[in-house]
């Protein structure tokens, strides 16, 4: 296994209580969307999660999700790196470190702005 897919495994990997990164961020941006529906509505948009066999698409996925068009003013722009990526491992390492740092803000442990 890649260095890369065991990276982007960790980000649908569930904690103690059976929830991913990315199921911890859906549940917080759904106590923080600006619109009800909003988050449902994205996710509808997005589909599901690609699988970790395909790290980079997952990591463009996280991007899509975290940093949607209008943003949700819960998280700092990390799209742009995810395209400036080398490898696919570092793209993936990106989107950890944005979901991460989105679910800090939001459950206001580290708040980003």
């Amino acid at each position: 296994m890649t260095k890369a897919k065991a990276h982007a495994r960790t980000l649908l990997e569930g904690d103690s209580e059976g929830n991913s990164l990315i199921d911890r961020w859906i549940q917080l941006a759904r106590e923080n969307e600006r619109q009800e529906g909003q988050i449902d509505i994205l996710l509808a948009d997005i589909g599901p999660p690609p699988s970790p066999e395909e790290p980079s698409e997952l990591a463009f996925w996280i991007g899509a999700l975290v940093n949607p068009p209008p943003g949700m003013g819960v998280a700092m722009e990390f799209r742009p790196q995810l395209l400036m990526t080398r490898s696919i491992e570092e793209r993936v390492l990106v989107a950890i470190k944005g979901i991460t740092e989105s679910i800090q803000h939001m459950n206001g442990t580290r708040r980003l702005f």
